[in-house]
């Protein structure tokens, strides 16, 4: 029904085999800015690049070459060949074959008596000619792969190629054979609760019962795929499964809902440049665009794939074939002809009888019950391999043991050791984190003391000296001289601005009350004695908070309404502060004229204030300005965790 599903293409479980999981994003960027060890910042940058390969394409490439360039220039080998297994997966996603295979081929060259390694690599091959076609050497490449995992007992090695046998089978439209491996995997998978070769093995499987005309139990797994996936926010994969769903409505011929999925799908893969798998997808849309007689968009998609012809061969074979059915559809029997021709000569290329009778061989050949132990000694014995061929078997089977327990035990050491380190790192940042906690209460601790001092001086010296001066002046009034007036009134206003400072600096509502009247009493005080009406809203629940949070809250308040006063030439400020389930909301907008966010200077000592205090609280602040205005958003989410 859909030949050009290869989703063979999950590579986002098979690079390596060896890293485990990676740690939070965020984390890791924290270990790349402080790392002063070499091997700790390219390993972080590694594994920043493994993380995004199905979040956001362009930086996962960014990341690895940053690794590649620092491990080249430092003769760091693992760096080295750590780079080169990503290269050829991030190569697969952008559909660079060629480019892929030849990382693969550089890879291999270093990883000679790592048999772990030697897998993955194996299982890498697999994949590329199972995607290009050649499916005799794909099967060879797995079988190798998984004698190794199996002698190794890697349960996720072998549920991962389980999968991969599977989809090689189906890209031939054996899909009974194709089902029992994807339940093998699933199998295997499910044991270790490997979430990510699950998703992939439940997409797999779907699309094994969808060709089998079996609606039910594809939609069941595509959206047992699709929940998987979103727990670990892969977007090509959810993206893919829309694109089977709007396959199986098509064919029910629920042309709404299809288009829908189709849509969704196309524009994922389109947004985040996943090359490899848009032409399927633009294939998919333009049959439905065809289907419900909107000609001219399915003609635009389908020629805009035809400038890169990305994609497997079989994709390439459908988005022929869907130029044939659009042009015969809108009766262009010429154009129609020409595509036909052009489809037919793929489709006759793809599987010939050769490549058939050659797989029937590999089948036979590498039954996976009955397999031959052969190509497992010739990755393992890792030296003078003619030598170990002709040693008797008794000497074969002493030496085979002992190599895997000398595997096994070295596994074991560099896990222990590797989840020791993890737990050093975790410490190491989480004492990090507590100490910018302290460093910044002290800070603010201290600033808030020498406000309510210089206030108090303000309010208690200045202030009283102003009033001694008017009692004395205005004692002098009988003299009704206009001079003496006008002094009065200079030392009323005076007294008037030293109170505002002084109320600014501790205010008296954020002290007696909450960071809610504290706000809409300097609104009212600001409006009094600045030009743009300032406007204060709050949204949602009472929000409770310590004082030193509320302090916080406020002053960020005060330095962004500030900010826009001196600066925006803004006739209004609308503050909004919005607390709906624990998630705590400041907004500071104004329609002055705008700035450049992207030259915006962040080394000023407002700027670094707002900074410093949404750190503090644990929050993010995001920024838009353009000629009609400004915005600052702050979010707290479950400000419970922060009190």
């Amino acid at each position: 029904m859909k030949n050009y599903l290869f989703f063979i293409l999950f590579f986002l479980l098979c690079s390596g085999f060896g890293f485990g999981q990676t740690k939070e994003i965020d984390s890791l960027l924290k270990v790349v800015r402080i790392a002063t060890n070499i091997k700790d910042k390219v390993n972080a940058y590694d594994k920043l690049s493994w993380a995004l390969i199905d979040k956001d394409l362009k930086k996962a490439i960014a990341y690895n070459d940053s690794s590649y360039a620092i491990s080249k220039k430092e003769n760091y080998k693992e760096g080295v060949v750590s780079s080169y297994d990503n290269y050829v997966v991030l190569n697969r996603a952008l559909g660079n074959y060629d480019k892929a295979f030849g990382y693969l081929d550089e890879y291999e060259k270093l990883i000679v008596g790592d048999s772990s390694k030697i897998a993955g690599a194996a299982f890498q091959r697999g994949v590329l000619n199972s995607i290009t076609g050649n499916y005799d050497k794909s099967l060879k490449s797995y079988q190798q792969a998984l004698d190794i995992y199996e002698l190794l007992n890697n349960e996720r090695g072998m549920g991962i190629t389980y999968n991969t046998i599977g989809l090689t089978y189906f890209n031939v439209k054996r899909y009974e054979e194709s089902i029992l491996n994807f339940l093998k995997s699933i199998e295997k998978l499910k044991a270790i609760d490997n979430i990510e070769g699950l998703a992939s093995s439940y997409l797999n499987l779907a699309n094994a019962y969808d060709n089998i005309d079996e609606d039910d139990k594809a939609l069941e797994y595509y959206n047992r795929s699709i929940d998987l996936s979103k727990k670990t926010s892969n977007i090509r994969r959810i993206a893919l499964n829309k694109q089977n769903i709007s396959s199986i409505y098509k064919s029910q011929k629920t042309y709404p809902k299809a288009l829908i999925f189709a849509q969704e799908a196309y524009e994922t893969l389109k947004e985040n440049n996943y090359r490899g798998e848009l032409t399927g997808a633009a294939a998919n849309l333009a049959d439905i665009y065809t289907i419900m007689g909107e000609y001219s968009k399915s003609e635009k998609i389908l020629l805009e794939q035809l400038d890169s012809l990305k994609g497997s061969a079989a994709d390439q074979q459908n988005l022929h074939f869907n130029l044939y059915k659009l042009y015969e559809a809108s009766n262009r029997d010429k154009k129609a002809l020409e595509y036909h021709k052009k489809y037919k000569k793929i489709s006759d290329s793809r599987v010939s009888e050769k490549g058939l009778k050659n797989l029937d061989e590999i089948q036979i050949k590498y039954d996976i019950e009955k397999k031959n132990k052969e190509i497992l000694e010739q990755q393992l014995t890792l030296a003078d391999q003619k030598l170990a061929i002709q040693e008797s078997k008794s000497k074969t089977q002493t030496m085979s043991i002992l190599i895997v327990s000398l595997l096994l035990g070295s596994i074991l050491l560099w896990f222990s050791f590797r989840q020791r380190q993890k737990r050093m790192e975790q410490q190491l940042v989480s004492i990090e984190r507590e100490q910018e906690v302290r460093t910044l209460e002290s800070l603010m601790e201290g600033e808030e003391k020498e406000r309510f001092r210089i206030a108090k001086e303000l309010h208690d010296g200045v202030n009283g000296d102003l009033a001694a001066i008017k009692f004395k002046l205005t004692s002098l009034l009988e003299t009704n001289n206009q001079v003496i007036n006008e002094a009065v009134a200079m030392i009323d206003t005076s007294s008037e601005q030293v109170r505002a400072i002084s109320h600014n600096l501790v205010p008296p509502s954020l002290r007696d009350f909450n960071v809610l009247e504290a706000v809409a009493t300097y609104c009212e005080n600001m409006n009094a004695i600045h030009k743009p009406e300032i406007m204060f809203q709050h949204v949602g629940e009472d929000i409770v908070l310590e004082k030193k949070q509320e302090a916080n809250l406020f002053r960020i308040v005060q330095e962004l309404v500030t900010n826009s006063i001196k600066h925006s030439d803004a006739n209004e400020i609308i503050i909004q502060l919005s607390n709906i389930e624990d998630n705590l909301q400041l907004t500071v907008e104004d329609d002055g004229k705008g700035f450049d966010v992207a030259n915006v200077k962040s080394d000023g000592i407002g700027m670094q204030n707002v900074k410093s205090r949404v750190n503090y609280l644990g929050g993010l602040m995001d920024i838009k300005s353009d000629a009609k205005g400004t915005s600052f958003t702050i979010t707290i989410a479950d400000k419970s965790q922060n009190t």
